[in-house]
């Protein structure tokens, strides 16, 4: 490209000027490392994106087609990623605890023509192609043999694609779809401006912190998995990527590779914590650990807090249709600024979090209302969507669907999910606020809330209690421990004691699922 082609300038960010940076330096420090010994250097994972990249070009692939991932977490996975988006193609990262007909609804829906997988995927995939009618291309990562019109993926490394250092910006090159917790997902269509925007914010926030090396565990399909990892690839730092999460696994990174730094869904904290291979001692290194994608109770960060008594606790809220970028610092876990239960501030000029009326209308502090975005991270659309994109991007900002307020320091605290909040007998109640007091009895492992029908309030708060082992809390119990941390009507009428609660590839608790038996005669909508 000549000179006056290319320039650098804020906000023109892409994934070429992106890889053609990792190419062109060296660190003398691994960028990837895994626990079976593979290391890649930044010029390297520069080099086999681009490989793929030209390996995809070279099968006929239209740009703009989708290219789909199923598999766990990889160098290769991320080669993929970023690679696909080099070819001016779109990523599709699948979940990959979706069941056979949620992959072929995706398929179907956002007419993937090639899917990328590996050996633990590999059945999977074997059993839906003669349904899949719009996949014509099967890549497989193995290091042994693959079937009969499989391409083999290292087969695809080969030459390098050129780089298209003046791509436009609002290109699209990403689509991840929802937890589907309501239903079929939604594609969530990104640019590369959203998706380095996105990175960028992470990265310049120290999450990961820029010391030491860094440790990805949650699924690179979910943002919690991909943000960390592209704001990571941004500061050129070191990370090990962990294949899943498993409480043996985390502990053996952590103590091979004296991480740093890492993100886990709450309810991970809590099988990490009391896993036997867990020592608290082995983390004592630790210097940060971020916790979101789902909330965490109160009596749960206290068990964090316990255990990772030397380490930074910051909280992450984002969504998939407009990046992470709110954290709840480490001054804000104790002492004077202790803010429990918060989900933080916006952290970043790229971020304005506001707190709105149902108008658009910004709300003053301590006024509760719908939480909204305005960020370069926002999505492009929902995928064949117009009217819920419609409905989702007013006036530039994304309307999250989430109930909160912020208070005098523009700390944001979130009351519930718009969906899940309770009215009974005229009255609001959020039920991230009653899960928290009930999570305190010694007697709940965990616990959801939701609204039940009832002649006399249109609604009535009901607990759905997982007991701790050996026990088994009482309605009466449960009551009477809520009233002495909130008033009476916010506290359940009814409980149900259960084994476990349904949750999604995200460890969210299905709050749909619960609701189904009691209102399927009734005209609640349980989405």
């Amino acid at each position: 490209m000549v000179a006056s082609e290319y320039s650098v300038r804020s906000g023109d960010l892409n994934f070429d000027k992106f890889v053609n940076y990792l190419g062109s330096v060296e660190t003398g420090k691994p960028l990837m490392n895994d626990l079976n010994g593979r290391t890649l250097t930044s010029r390297q994972f520069a080099m086999r994106a681009r490989q793929f990249a030209g390996g995809v070009t070279s099968l006929g692939i239209e740009k703009g087609s989708r290219i789909a991932i199923l598999g766990l977490n990889s160098f290769e996975y991320v080669e993929v990623m970023v690679g696909s988006i080099l070819a001016g193609m779109i990523t599709v990262p699948l979940n990959i605890r979706w069941s056979p007909k949620e992959f072929l609804y995706a398929i179907d829906h956002s007419q993937i023509n090639t899917i990328v997988y590996d050996d633990t995927f590999a059945p999977m995939v074997d059993g839906i192609k003669e349904n899949a009618g719009s996949l014509v291309n099967f890549i497989h990562i193995s290091e042994g043999d693959v079937g009969e019109g499989v391409i083999r993926y290292e087969s695809l490394l080969d030459a390098p694609c050129e780089l298209e250092l003046a791509r436009d910006v609002s290109t699209e090159c990403f689509m991840s779809y929802t937890g589907g917790t309501t239903g079929f997902p939604k594609g969530v269509v990104h640019t590369h401006e959203s998706m380095m925007s996105c990175a960028n914010i992470l990265a310049t926030n120290g999450c990961p912190t820029l010391q030491g090396t860094s440790m990805v565990v949650m699924p690179i399909f979910h943002l919690s998995g991909y943000g960390p990892i592209f704001a990571r690839l941004l500061q050129n730092r070191p990370t090990v990527i962990v294949p899943m999460f498993r409480p043996d696994l985390v502990v053996a990174a952590v103590k091979k590779f004296d991480v740093s730094s890492f993100l886990l869904a709450p309810i991970m904290f809590q099988m990490l914590i009391n896993a036997p291979e867990f020592e608290p001692k082995d983390f004592e290194n630790v210097a940060q650990v971020v916790y979101g994608a789902s909330p965490i109770s109160e009596a749960l960060l206290k068990l964090v807090q316990k255990n990772f008594p030397k380490t930074d606790l910051t909280q992450a809220y984002g969504m998939t249709e407009a990046g992470a970028g709110v954290y709840l610092w480490p001054q804000f876990h104790a002492g004077e600024l202790a803010r429990p239960g918060a989900a933080g501030q916006a952290s970043s000029p790229l971020l304005d979090v506001r707190v709105e009326d149902d108008d658009g209308n910004e709300l003053p502090a301590n006024s509760i209302g719908e939480v909204v975005f305005y960020t370069p991270s926002i999505m492009s659309r929902y995928y064949n969507a117009p009217e819920q994109t419609a409905a989702a991007i007013r006036n530039g900002g994304y309307r999250t669907g989430d109930v909160g307020m912020k208070d005098d320091f523009g700390v944001l605290f979130l009351k519930d999910r718009l969906k899940d909040m309770i009215i009974t007998g005229a009255e609001n109640v959020y039920t991230a606020e009653v899960e928290s007091a009930i999570s305190l009895h010694p007697d709940v492992a965990m616990v959801a809330v939701i609204g039940i029908p009832s002649e006399t309030y249109g609604e009535a708060v009901h607990a759905v209690i997982v007991p701790r082992e050996g026990t088994a809390p009482t309605f009466e119990e449960i009551r009477n421990h809520a009233k002495e941390r909130i008033a009476g009507y916010k506290c359940p009428r009814s409980i149900s004691l259960a084994d476990e609660l349904p949750l999604s590839a995200m460890n969210k608790v299905l709050k749909n699922k619960l609701r189904e038996k009691f209102w399927e005669n009734h005209n609640r909508e349980i989405a």
